[in-house]
């Protein structure tokens, strides 16, 4: 960043913007649901699709993408990220056939994968242990307000045409991409290619990471089963644009939530902060067994979104302090289990959802918390 052009909070700002995207861009499509079914002649087995070849290449290139922002430098890595979502959302606005479309969601996944780990290091080199918190507090209200309002502002646009999200994405990726460009420097790296795998072969013998990485997956896998299988029951009884409406609502408690989750993460510890957040998600899903209608189902979504922004904002914090000398690596690793989670939760959970209905989905949500309960414990930091 050049000191010249602008402020730390400017520059916040900036990596906010940037890990926006991802689940904005994923988002979208829960509310687009019945547009695109319509659009290209499918069901709800090409949209569980569309959300995974989005998040698995998002997931598998993660692996790669900090470790590679060590070596080359933040910079490098994050504008290879922003122009190829850019483009990659031009394709998805200009599909025509439903290959088509699934192969640039596949290309969308791949440029998002090289950006919020690169953020997240950023984010460790640059600002202090006595205020990474807060700042990943604000980094987790910029994930849950993707969350938020990716739905949302699917669903209204879907009532004009599906296609003008992708556009939209389009003109805000390559917007960021020129900021970077021309407005920030970043660090340098140091090493050559062969050194990526001995970064992550060092980040994957650290215990915690790997506990740390679990849980993020744990807790997307679950949020997302319970989000996408939700649009699809109410369908025919709501309007997408209500849909919509009702999804955000994850979203927008998670972003009042998240200044909260990091002044906690900071003052009363990670882990604490950690385990707050597994029982309020634990609460979300007892919830959910109980209500059946429409606006009932606001209260445990709204929950739901205050207890993953804890969580993600306590789990952020400690992957960038884990293994400060490969800080990339680790974000890197993290980012992909947990959005591995994300990426495969829809296809994994599809055939409780077809035998079980939503209550299905609900408990196997319990089960998931308590996992997460268990494995916290494991956290030795």
């Amino acid at each position: 960043m050049k000191e010249s052009g602008s402020s730390k909070k400017r520059f916040l700002i900036l990596l906010y913007l940037s890990v926006f995207l991802g689940p904005f861009g994923g988002n979208t499509v829960l509310a687009l649901i019945p547009s695109l079914e319509r659009s290209f002649n499918a069901d709800i087995t090409f949209i569980a699709a569309s959300i995974t070849l989005f998040m698995i290449p998002f997931a598998f290139f993660q692996l790669f993408s900090g470790a590679l922002s060590d070596i080359y430098g933040r910079k490098r890595v994050i504008l290879f990220g922003m122009f190829t979502y850019a483009l990659a959302s031009l394709f998805c606005a200009t599909a025509t056939n439903a290959g088509f479309f699934l192969g640039a969601r596949v290309l969308q996944g791949l440029g998002n994968a090289f950006i919020s780990p690169t953020v997240m290091a950023i984010i460790g080199d640059v600002f202090s242990y006595k205020e990474r918190g807060r700042v990943m507090g604000g980094f987790g209200a910029s994930t849950t307000a993707g969350i938020a309002l990716g739905p949302l502002v699917g669903g209204f646009f879907a009532l004009i045409d599906w296609r003008l999200v992708f556009v939209l994405l389009f003109l805000f990726s390559g917007l960021l991409g020129a900021i970077y460009l021309f407005s920030f420097e970043g660090t340098k790296g140091n090493g050559e290619l062969k050194d990526v795998f001995w970064k992550i072969g060092g980040v994957l013998r650290n215990r915690d990471m790997l506990l740390i990485g679990m849980i993020g997956l744990l807790v997307f896998f679950g949020t997302i089963a319970t989000m996408t299988f939700l649009s699809d029951s109410l369908k025919l009884s709501v309007s997408e644009d209500k849909i919509g409406v009702l999804l955000s609502t994850f979203g927008f408690m998670g972003i009042a939530t998240a200044p909260i989750a990091g002044y906690l993460t900071d003052f009363t510890g990670r882990k604490k902060t950690l385990l707050i957040g597994a029982l309020v998600m634990l609460t979300a899903f007892a919830i959910f067994t109980r209500v059946d209608t429409y606006s009932a189902f606001f209260i445990p979504l709204a929950v739901m979104g205050m207890g993953s922004t804890t969580i993600f904002t306590s789990l952020n914090t400690l992957v960038v302090e884990c293994v400060p000398e490969s800080r990339g690596a680790a974000s890197s690793i993290y980012n992909s289990l947990r959005f591995l989670g994300y990426g495969v939760s829809p296809v994994a959970t599809l055939p409780v959802y077809m035998a079980y209905g939503l209550d299905g989905i609900f408990l196997l949500g319990i089960g998931l918390v308590l996992a997460i309960v268990l494995i916290s414990t494991r956290i030795r930091r």
